[in-house]
């Protein structure tokens, strides 16, 4: 938009134009609040751009300096049925800039557009001359079209809501002033803003006491061009001879397009009774028209009544009703300030108590008159009751006065009540646990009047991160604490007549959950073997006072420490939870603890082996993930072998086989290996009485049980033999002393030996 203004600018600056100054609008129409009416179905064509404003406008554009209000016209519609809004501005002078925008002024000020983004709708700052305005159709891509020399100059149609209050902006960029054409609808439009309700005069009353005047109410806003000031817009029928309308002013018009309310003045007060206003062509050749210059019908009559001046009654009053210590009186009719008596002895109280006025004060005086007066009491009301606001001539001589003097009438009453307050008030547990502290809030809460059935409960636990949870409305709720803390718990009460109370109390009766731990002094055990299991539970803040073990195999036991024999081989899942001097809980622990069965084992029966030979040994067990270990080691060929072989052995030797099973579960079994050595035969003996050598002795032969030793002399005699157990030869044969000589033997030492043969000498 910037670009190619800028020959435009320098123009001005040249001039000495103050194009950067704020200027201000004083034509109607160039200010929000003066904006013109808009019917949906009308052209607007301004023939000429007075030169004002540059007050910078609330916009979502980046660079906000450049958005201003710039020699503008305001327009105000109403969406009457939501839909997308078409509209388009075109320049007398196609070469002319026109910027605009459209604000949702419903609930705001008019003069928060300058500073209240939220009230955007849709703009085009462009700074390309020619035809703009909002509709798809002529190339509207965006609702937000900013500054610049390619901007485009028209916007996505923008959606308009039913009951939403809108202003459109036109900024006329460059001081020509020359004029454009503003027109609404076209293609995709499918948004209302003109009102089809037919226009109609609403209400006539009297205005002013001696009847002088007269006030319409129209049913919608009416266009202030269209009343006739001479008042030829109406008649009144009868009409009383020599009295006749002056004059017609439309409400607001001074500064406004639009009115809702006429005052018409007669040339005399009028008679007391009843008339018609009728409606007419004015001079102006109609009625007054409504935006879209529908007009009132011809002939439409209303009627009024002139009365003589009557009192104004009481209508209605307001207080807070659980604890008031004021008033607010309403009136319908306009009542003179002046003649309430401050010190508020037009009035007094009667009731359940008593209760004294301290003033009275006019509330909103305009022009000396009002509908309002708040009576302030000595003293706040703050117990039940039932009471009324009686009238009375006052301090000043009078009751109320109305706008025409005429005294309210004395004794006239208005009741009013204070309502029973509720008292809040809960209890919770002494005592709550984690893990998930579940507490039940026992509401307390009463009223004097035994409402309780009625209240309406808010609860807030002072828990943030449990999200929704934190609230409640129930009056006996549950919250779920899931940590341990100082809770500020709130509750208000409100009664059913509308009574709040509230209280904090603080919760700081949760207790952490103990941690439960133990230990078992061996997860593996072999049956039959004891086992200990030893509690190592933290209990947090209070003391361990309740174990409760469940060992697996059914049996339980209830003491800090077990020591336990199982009876049966399996893995037992043993659990143990806990409760400390809080009552708190702890989880329950599981741990498995394994009985291994010994293993069986047989290490065989005691063998036999000749000195120098070998045997298997045949060793037997059963049993899981057996190992075996013989001991001791010597002659094995391999001692971890169940069935090892024993290798040239030279001494009788007893082996131990140790099995170890599952879980180091050992069970034990011995055998014997004798060792046959070889027998050692000597080949000399003497046997002369000398107790030395006296006897043929062959070491080792007596351990060969079956052995069978012959000995021959050199003739092939036998003179000894010995079957079965070896018994050393004494030399002599039948009781008879052998000759010194040679001999010959045949040693068959059996279990499986070869024989020996040789010879043996006698020596004496």
């Amino acid at each position: 938009m910037l670009l190619n203004r800028l020959p435009i600018l320098i123009l001005l600056l040249l001039s000495g134009s103050s194009f950067a100054q704020t200027t201000p609008c004083t034509i109607l129409g160039q200010n929000p609040e003066t904006a013109f009416p808009v019917c949906g179905t009308s052209v607007f064509h301004m023939d000429t751009v007075p030169i004002c404003g540059q007050r910078r406008v609330a916009s979502l554009c980046v660079d906000d300096t450049m958005y201003t209000d710039k020699n503008p016209f305001w327009y105000k519609f109403t969406c009457f049925q939501s839909g997308k809004l078409a509209f388009f501005i075109t320049p007398d002078v196609l070469s002319e800039d026109y910027d605009w925008q459209i604000f949702d002024v419903t609930g705001k000020n008019p003069q928060d557009i300058y500073t209240d983004t939220t009230m955007f709708v849709v703009c085009s700052w462009s700074g390309v001359g020619g035809v703009t305005g909002a509709c798809e159709d002529s190339g509207g891509v965006s609702l937000v079209e900013c500054q610049g020399p390619f901007q485009n100059r028209f916007t996505l149609m923008p959606d308009l809501i039913a009951g939403h209050n809108y202003l459109l902006l036109v900024s006329h960029f460059e001081n020509t002033q020359f004029g454009y054409n503003l027109s609404f609808g076209g293609p995709g439009n499918t948004a209302v803003i003109t009102d089809t309700l037919p226009p109609h005069m609403f209400t006539a009353s009297r205005a002013t006491c001696d009847g002088s005047k007269i006030l319409v109410k129209l049913n919608k806003k009416m266009k202030c061009s269209t009343l006739m000031a001479d008042g030829s817009d109406f008649r009144i029928n009868p009409s009383p001879p020599g009295i006749f309308i002056t004059s017609a002013t439309g409400i607001s018009c001074s500064n406004a397009f639009d009115m809702d309310s006429v005052l018409l003045t007669f040339s005399a007060p009028l008679p007391f009774g009843n008339y018609n206003l009728i409606a007419k062509n004015g001079g102006d050749g109609n009625t007054i028209w409504d935006l879209c210059d529908n007009g009132i019908p011809v002939d439409e009559a209303i009627p009024f009544t002139v009365l003589s001046p009557i009192p104004v009654p009481f209508d209605h009053l307001t207080n807070n009703k659980c604890s008031t210590d004021s008033v607010f009186l309403y009136f319908p009719e306009m009542i003179k300030c002046s003649s309430v008596a401050p010190d508020g002895s037009d009035f007094f109280v009667t009731g359940t108590y008593p209760v004294n006025i301290s003033n009275a004060l006019p509330v909103n005086c305009v022009g000396g008159l009002t509908r309002q007066i708040v009576l302030h009491f000595n003293s706040t009301l703050l117990q039940p009751g039932n009471f009324q606001i009686v009238l009375r001539a006052g301090s000043d001589g009078n009751t109320l006065l109305s706008e025409c003097d005429t005294p309210s009438i004395a004794g006239s009453a208005i009741p009013f009540n204070v309502l029973p307050k509720p008292v809040s008030n809960f209890a919770f547990p002494d005592t709550v646990c984690l893990q998930n502290a579940s507490i039940t809030f026992a509401n307390l809460s009463s009223i004097s009047d035994g409402s309780e059935n009625l209240f309406q409960y808010r609860w807030i636990f002072d828990d943030p991160l449990s999200g929704p949870a934190n609230s409640s409305t129930l009056k006996t709720p549950t919250h779920v604490y899931t940590n341990t803390g100082q809770y500020q718990v709130y509750l208000r009460v409100t009664s059913n007549g509308g009574c709040v109370k509230d209280t904090t109390i603080l919760v700081n009766t949760i207790h952490p959950q103990p941690k439960i731990n133990f230990g078992i002094s061996k997860p593996d055990i072999c049956l039959g073997d004891a086992v200990f299991l030893t509690d190592s539970t933290n209990s947090m803040d209070g003391t361990t006072v309740q174990w409760n073990w469940d060992l697996g195999d059914g049996r339980i036991r209830n003491t800090k420490n077990v020591l336990y024999i199982y009876t049966g081989p399996q893995t037992y899942q043993v659990s143990l939870n806990t409760v400390n001097s809080f009552g708190c809980k702890s989880g329950t622990l599981t741990k498995p603890l394994t009985v291994h069965s010994y293993p069986t084992v047989h290490a065989g029966p005691d063998r036999t082996v000749l000195e120098g030979g070998s045997i298997t040994i045949n060793a037997a067990a059963s049993g899981n993930e057996l190992q075996y270990l013989w001991t001791p080691s010597q002659y094995l060929n391999n001692p971890t072998n169940i069935t090892p072989k024993c290798i040239d052995a030279k001494f009788d030797i007893v082996y131990t086989l140790t099995v170890t099973g599952k879980g180091g579960c050992s069970v034990a079994d011995e055998m014997y290996v004798d060792v046959l050595k070889i027998p050692r035969i000597p080949n000399t003996f003497s046997p002369n009485n000398d107790r030395i050598n006296d006897l043929w002795e062959i070491q080792y032969l007596d351990e060969y049980p079956s052995q069978h030793t012959t000995v021959f002399t050199r003739a092939g005699q036998k003179v000894f033999e010995c079957l079965g157990r070896y018994q050393a030869w004494d030399g002599k044969y039948k009781g008879k002393e052998l000759p010194v000589d040679t001999y010959y033997y045949i040693i068959e030492p059996g279990s499986g030996r070869e024989p020996f043969t040789g010879f043996i000498m006698i020596i004496r």
